[in-house]
């Protein structure tokens, strides 16, 4: 896979400066995409903040995510694309994007504060429970 993640970013840039971009707060890549982990069979994760204020409910976010899909698949040049709406993402999944994704576009940088914390702070509440869990299924498994 040869992503040029300069490029795509110009281009994503440049796509959501239209009416594509309307509650569009941010847009992360992250993954083997990111760095030199990519290989000829990797997909590029992708992302996507949006804006609560605009887009409200789930059903709303949901079709804006594939709406967003269908617009940004062709700007990927064949590679395959992964994308999640981050709003509704499981908490672990946000904060490792907002920890360790690559920002390729940002139109709302309160939102952008505001969700990196609030992913890392409910990843947090949440991971010691995770952990156990696993734990405990660890051992019933060995049994």
């Amino acid at each position: 896979m040869d992503l040029e993640l300069d490029a795509f970013a110009a281009a994503l840039s440049s796509h959501l400066a239209g009416p594509a971009g309307d509650g569009v707060a941010a847009v992360y890549v992250q993954g083997s995409s990111v760095g030199d982990r990519s290989h000829r069979e990797s997909d590029v994760d992708v992302g996507v903040l949006l804006r609560h204020a605009r887009l409200a409910t789930a059903r709303e976010r949901f079709e804006a995510g594939l709406r967003l899909h269908a617009e940004l698949q062709p700007l990927l040049g064949g590679v395959p694309l992964d994308l999640v709406v981050l709003n509704d993402a499981p908490p672990v999944l946000a904060a490792a994007v907002a920890a360790g994704g690559r920002r390729v576009y940002g139109a709302d940088a309160d939102l952008e504060h505001a969700f990196c914390r609030d992913s890392q702070l409910r990843a947090a509440d949440l991971l010691p429970f995770l952990r156990r869990t696993a734990a405990i299924k660890r051992e019933a498994i060995g049994r």
